[in-house]
């Protein structure tokens, strides 16, 4: 049986890989401005090697930052050691396919795809660009569809709230990463069933629940971003935390997620959330006054 886990267990760091959204307003987007600094790049190291010319406009450090940067380089097909340079993004997507995602590529993990293509080839900012593919290639290969694969996870005992409840039962889909999560009075099947349901009631049933029978189920992520996030918000005796539950999703929701490159809200309704900030004062007051207190309390709390 897996130990049971609570709102004071030290997390681990969450670590993710920088966004790469492209443009939707008709203006280029980060990979085609990734494509034309990297040709750039190899132009002015050529230019500097083969001839010693700078780039009209470099000032004396930039010139000096360049000659420092050549250096490592070999002449004319440009070697960095036995590391033959990659010039365009192009190439280096091609390079990437072969040793990631083709037949002979077996896609492998990050750090074995990394250490493969980077005893052969260099470019410039490789690092990031691969874990940045290799993620985005895994993702999209998990899963094509909203709520056909999610990931679920029961936590606790938690500090008993007024309410009762003493677990939290969440449910991550993985293609937007929209999480649900339920406050528990038991861990008990019948009331996990109950929740379920009600995911399927909402979502329709997905293909595939991925769990490991009870020990510990996979949804780690989720789990960690829940619980640190409560953790900020709950009294000194930690017995408020499902009054923050709700708030708690909210804020998971609609915050850019390093996986996908979007909000899990705009991925399941195709716009962005609306903040209470957004709403005219008057129509936000009116609906705050009519919310029960233990809301109010929560609500300010959550704005504090």
């Amino acid at each position: 049986m897996a130990q049971e886990r609570g709102l004071s267990r030290q997390q681990p760091a969450f670590r993710g890989v920088e966004p790469q959204p492209s443009s939707s307003d008709g203006t280029q987007d980060l990979a085609q401005v990734r494509q034309c600094t990297v040709e750039k790049k190899w132009e002015e190291i050529y230019a500097f090697i083969s001839a010693g010319s700078y780039p009209s406009g470099y000032d004396q450090a930039q010139r000096q930052n360049l000659r420092r940067y050549a250096s490592k380089f070999k002449q004319k097909e440009l070697f960095v050691g036995t590391r033959r340079v990659v010039k365009t993004m192009d190439d280096a997507r091609k390079i990437f396919h072969e040793f990631h995602s083709s037949p002979i590529g077996g896609h492998t993990g990050t750090h074995k795809t990394l250490n493969a293509v980077y005893s052969r080839f260099y470019w410039f900012g490789m690092t990031v660009d691969i874990k940045t593919w290799v993620c985005i290639n895994c993702f999209w290969e998990t899963t094509d569809c909203l709520w056909e694969l999610i990931g679920i996870d029961l936590t606790g005992p938690l500090p008993k709230t007024s309410s009762g409840f003493q677990y939290i039962l969440t449910a991550t889909d993985y293609f937007s990463k929209w999480v649900e999560a339920f406050p528990l009075k038991t861990k008990s099947a019948s009331e996990v069933a109950q929740h379920l349901c009600s995911i399927i009631y909402r979502h329709g049933c997905p293909k595939r629940i991925l769990s490991d029978q009870g020990r510990e189920f996979v949804n780690e992520v989720s789990y960690n971003l829940v619980l640190i996030s409560l953790r900020k918000l709950v009294n000194d005796q930690q017995n408020n935390w499902d009054l923050y539950l709700e708030p708690t999703l909210f804020s998971l929701r609609s915050k850019v997620h390093t996986t996908t490159k979007y909000t899990p809200f705009f991925l399941m309704y195709g716009r962005e959330a609306v903040f209470p900030s957004e709403v005219p004062a008057q129509v936000t007051r009116r609906a705050c006054t009519s919310d029960p207190p233990e809301t109010q309390h929560a609500r300010k709390r959550w704005h504090s």
